[in-house]
């Protein structure tokens, strides 16, 4: 799963350089830990973390100077929402959303890229 990621970021034309902090990919634990550039100099972090027992995800997307942009991920914080703990985060908003893959979080980045 995890070199799927890679994969994918490494065949996006809206990406320019990818920086593996950390993977693990042993048995009992899978971590993946990225920070990706961007074209536009904007940076994607992904964090993926699963065991037999857990799974936890992130998709953090900010702009040059930090500002974020839009966040997927599962912390169990947002127990309103109707995917829980499934969320995005667009700004201040939390809004509702599916398990993001990392198909659909480069997609969506790059029709907000194509809004400007």
């Amino acid at each position: 799963m995890f070199y799927k990621i890679i994969k994918h970021l490494k065949e996006s034309h809206i990406v320019s350089e990818i920086e593996i902090i950390e993977l693990i990919d042993e048995e009992k634990v899978k971590i993946l830990k990225l920070k990706v550039e961007l074209k536009d100099k904007s940076h994607l972090y992904i964090t993926e973390v699963h065991t037999i027992n857990y799974q936890k995800y992130s998709y953090h997307w900010q702009n040059q100077t930090g500002k974020l942009l839009i966040r997927w991920d599962n912390s169990p914080h947002w127990r309103n929402i109707t995917t829980f703990p499934h969320h995005k985060h667009i700004g201040s908003k939390v809004l509702s959303s599916s398990r993001a893959t990392i198909d659909e979080v480069l997609r969506e980045i790059e029709n907000f890229m194509g809004a400007k």
